[in-house]
């Protein structure tokens, strides 16, 4: 009998264990890559699948031109950089004086980087920028009534661990077009994504489906690809000042008056 209780105990301690630990292999910083040669962020997102919409949200969609992503989806990919240069990302769309361009958050990453924490309860997805971060819930809860949901551009995200991924299922949206691939998202519009490390430990793939029977003719999925930032490598924020002329013009990590002036 105390060998059979011990077994039932030994055995509730393994699943609890199993429940509670915490997969850490996704933790750190990770970057955007393009696997395509877009070249561009706008080349690397005109790649992505389109959506298959319905009537009505197609006709919600701006015109094919400019993707709804705006002037900063032609910006370049940064050049290469070596360790202790600056990193320059020139602007060359002529637009007024500004700081602060990542964008609006979202729960697509499209540019900047990516940095994951893992706990028990709590994944958190930080940008670098001002593009914020998204909390996903981890702790078994289910969505609230979506009449407690204030649309927003990240909804409400509850995850799971399946075989080392991790799964997110995110609802209660702001309506729009999605990021990539010219879906649309509605308050009801529930996304499913998918982070799944690949063996190297290096590259992490995250696949999103989006799936609403009313606005999509089938779920639009797509992938976007991720490298690690290394671990002797560094993420800095932009530096940007209004007050010099054209700041739209180079964003960098040290103020511009440390640059060269071949490099202004």
């Amino acid at each position: 009998m105390r060998q059979a209780l011990f077994l039932v105990f030994a055995l509730g301690i393994g699943v609890f264990a199993q429940q509670t630990s915490v997969p850490t292999a996704l933790s750190g910083g990770w970057v955007r890559v393009d696997p395509v040669g877009g070249k561009s962020y706008g080349g690397i997102d005109a790649m992505f699948p389109r959506a298959q919409l319905l009537p009505e949200f197609a006709a919600k969609l701006p015109p094919e031109a400019d993707q709804g992503l705006g002037t900063e989806s032609s910006a370049p990919v940064g050049p290469p950089h070596k360790a202790g240069e600056p990193y320059l990302i020139p602007n060359l769309q002529g637009r007024e004086p500004r700081c602060n361009q990542n964008g609006p958050g979202g729960v697509d990453v499209n540019s900047v980087a990516m940095f994951i924490v893992t706990s028990k309860d709590e994944v958190v997805l930080l940008r670098d920028g001002g593009s914020g971060g998204r909390h996903v819930y981890m702790d078994g809860r289910a969505h609230p009534d979506r009449s407690r949901i204030l649309p927003n551009q990240a909804g409400h995200s509850t995850g799971r661990w399946e075989n080392g991924s991790l799964i997110i299922n995110t609802t209660g949206f702001s309506p729009g077009m999605t990021a990539f691939g010219r879906g649309y998202r509605t308050p009801e519009t529930t996304l499913t994504e998918v982070f799944k490390l690949q063996p190297d430990g290096r590259h992490l793939t995250v696949t999103y489906t989006w799936d609403d029977p009313k606005v999509y003719l089938k779920p639009h999925t797509y992938q976007i690809p991720f490298e690690r930032v290394p671990g002797d490598g560094y993420v800095l924020e932009n530096w940007c000042d209004a007050s010099i002329p054209h700041p739209e013009m180079i964003q960098s990590i040290v103020p511009p008056e440390q640059l060269k002036e071949s490099d202004r």
